[in-house]
């Protein structure tokens, strides 16, 4: 039998005499919620039955009488977790006056899709319900939402709070960030063309390329600043190097640190 009880959903039991040749008669309780097929017993316990708003554990006593060769009683857990609500944002993260995409995905508790009634609340980071939706069904299991943001918007994490509302005491959530932020309109890649310097390297020769999201080359002038790490502490070098004309060569130019400027002291 299983540790719990779900309300409003079919819960199998497994039925089994050892050391029994002949066919027995079983007798059990609860028979107003529980049927016999073959050897499985089946159980759907209703939840307008039960006082659900109480705080307490609930619990249901099954015994099963094997033609009094045998009896067996279990104690099990009432559970009034009827579904699970998965909820999905199309992004991570919004900027003010973005339009949050969002959708609910509702299962049973065994993982298909149902159509049931949600509620969902979208609240800032001040825990405040800015909007509410309110006793809408999910055909196919399936609701999509879009929530625009204004352009003056308190920034922080935001909160989606859906609830089944036939039982909200059950409460599933998703966040999202809401804050100013502007893509970066190129990227900029440095390469050394060694992983590693020997003692007696004279240079270390770097590529820079630099190339616009879409995939255009970057025309201008690089400025590269080296450094050295030792041990735990960074140590920037004096010197900066100035590139001309990034585009030139397929976007890269070799590029070379005063090798002079780090005085790195033996360590023993």
């Amino acid at each position: 039998a299983p540790n719990l009880l779900r309300t409003d959903s079919q819960e199998n039991i497994y039925l089994q005499a050892d050391r029994v040749s002949n066919p027995i008669t079983m007798f059990f309780s609860a028979s107003d919620h529980c049927h016999v097929s073959d050897s499985l017993l089946w159980c759907q316990l209703p939840s307008d039955g039960l006082n659900r708003e109480e705080k307490k554990n609930k619990f249901v006593y099954l015994k099963v009488n094997f033609d009094g060769f045998h009896s067996e009683e279990r104690v099990l857990m009432v559970s009034f977790q009827s579904g699970y609500i998965f909820i999905q944002t199309d992004k991570p993260m919004y900027n003010p006056g973005d339009t949050v995409r969002f959708r609910a995905f509702l299962s049973s508790p065994s993982f298909k899709a149902v159509e049931s009634s949600i509620t969902i609340d979208i609240q800032n980071p001040d825990g405040v319900v800015v909007k509410q939706i309110t006793r809408t069904r999910a055909p196919d299991g399936v609701f999509e939402e879009t929530f625009p943001l204004s352009e003056i918007v308190n920034e922080g994490t935001w909160r989606l709070t859906a609830k089944f509302d036939h039982w909200k005491q059950n409460t599933f959530t998703s966040q999202f960030e809401v804050k100013k932020y502007v893509l970066p309109a190129f990227n900029v890649t440095l390469t050394p063309k060694k992983t590693f310097l020997k003692l007696d390297d004279s240079e270390l020769a770097v590529e820079i390329s630099a190339k616009y999201l879409y995939g255009e080359l970057v025309q201008g002038t690089a400025y590269v600043v080296f450094g050295v790490q030792i041990d735990q502490e960074m140590i920037r070098l004096p010197s900066v190097k100035q590139v001309s004309n990034v585009s030139m060569h397929d976007n890269a130019e070799n590029i070379y640190p005063d090798l002079m400027d780090i005085n790195i002291q033996p360590h023993i």
